[in-house]
């Protein structure tokens, strides 16, 4: 049977982000009406750009209402909002209640009510967080493999109450299990994205020797060209998208193993940014 656990809740974390949204919108709307007379094709850009970057905040802002902990029958499931991050029983090692302090952040995002990724604390060293607040008490997981998690709920001691009765339902499995399991799915992730940009290079590669001596190479908001040079400048596009695959193997291998969700979602945007570098080179192809 499932029991859910909300998390502590912060009553400024709208008043936080309204003062934000005013601090970010009044500047920018200043300057925008200063600088363009009437509306233009950038200046609806630009103000759709802002609203997006609103939305973003406010989103960010519910976020950590909307997040729940969920004991299930084989698993502890983290519901962040955006992801979702599934803990096997066994792969816990202890349950314990912590009262520490988040100081620094590794990897994540932290917000007013917020806070997700790999922080250092107080006293507990590295853990991966899925936080409404900076300090005070919290459930610290210990898993076999050596990682640690922190969350907080409202009612802590409930929390940790129930992840014990339910991990001593389940044998514990071995540090060496879990190790060969996340470090199968990072070794996938890489080896996809460094596919996605041999697909892209090899599209390059195939096109390259049909291609005139002189292309378009620029173009203005309208999609005309207005700059035109040697078709070898498309290999400066190559060595730029040749970028990310070694970011995200960096990213990966050293963060990786702190989270599925966050390998996939790397994945997931390294993809389609090999997806955008493809899409530049097709759409100047048939410009020409």
């Amino acid at each position: 049977m499932e029991k859910v656990f909300r998390p502590s809740q912060t009553k400024s974390t709208l008043i936080w982000a309204l003062i934000l949204l005013l601090v970010i919108d009044v500047p920018v709307f200043f300057l925008l009406f200063s600088f363009f007379q009437g509306f233009s094709v950038l200046f609806v850009i630009l103000v759709a750009i802002l609203v997006l970057v609103d939305c973003l905040i406010l989103s960010l802002s519910f976020l950590g209402k909307r997040m729940r902990f969920i004991t299930q029958d084989n698993n502890f499931l983290i519901n962040f909002g955006f992801s979702k991050r599934r803990i096997p029983y066994s792969s816990i090692r202890a349950v314990k209640l912590s009262n520490t302090a988040l100081l620094f952040r590794l990897f994540g995002a932290s917000w007013p009510g917020l806070h997700w990724g790999l922080y250092t604390t107080k006293d507990l060293g590295k853990v991966w967080v899925y936080s409404t607040k900076m300090s005070g008490e919290f459930v610290l997981i210990e898993l076999v493999d050596g990682n640690k998690i922190v969350v907080s709920p409202e009612t802590p001691s409930s929390l940790y109450a129930e992840l014990n009765t339910k991990r001593n339902l389940f044998g514990t499995s071995t540090a060496v299990e879990a190790l060969v399991s996340s470090k199968r799915l990072v070794y996938m992730q890489v080896a996809s994205v460094a596919g996605a940009f041999f697909v892209f290079l090899g599209y390059l590669l195939w096109i390259y020797p049909t291609l005139p001596e002189i292309i378009p190479v620029h173009f203005d908001l309208n999609m005309v060209p207005n700059r035109w040079g040697h078709k070898s400048e498309l290999f400066l596009i190559a060595g730029i998208a040749a970028i990310f695959p070694i970011i995200n193997t960096i990213f990966v291998l050293k963060f990786g193993k702190y989270g599925k969700t966050l390998t996939i979602i790397l994945g997931i945007i390294f993809i389609l940014l090999m997806a955008l570098f493809l899409a530049i080179i097709y759409f100047t192809q048939s410009m020409i």
